[in-house]
């Protein structure tokens, strides 16, 4: 659901990638970094749980957890109706018609 092209899984060319886009307004980027929030949050979150409550969610409900959360923050963006921007929404299954409504 991310189109990142960081030439390799190690950690220090993950890290490289965020300190070149970290400023970055560009839709795909914004959108990466959300995903590497909302990662970091909820796999601390499960950690937790399983530490503390005893509970646990499995790898799926976590990563469903994940794309939920960076949906409902693309759902609250204001596009602009760019053709990048209908690719991205499709990608995440946001109705189009999320962008011609006024949420509140």
């Amino acid at each position: 659901m991310v189109d990142i092209d960081i030439g390799s899984d190690s950690w220090s060319s993950f890290s490289d990638w965020m300190n070149q886009y970290s400023n970055s307004r560009k839709l795909e980027h914004v959108v990466c970094k959300l995903v590497l929030a909302a990662s970091a949050y909820f796999i601390w979150q499960e950690r937790n749980n399983r530490l503390f409550s005893r509970s646990q969610c499995s790898a799926p409900q976590v990563s469903e957890k994940i794309k939920n959360s960076v949906r409902l923050r693309l759902m609250g963006f204001k596009f602009q109706g760019q053709a990048d921007h209908k690719k991205v929404m499709e990608k995440w299954q946001i109705p189009l018609r999320a962008l011609d409504e006024d949420p509140g």
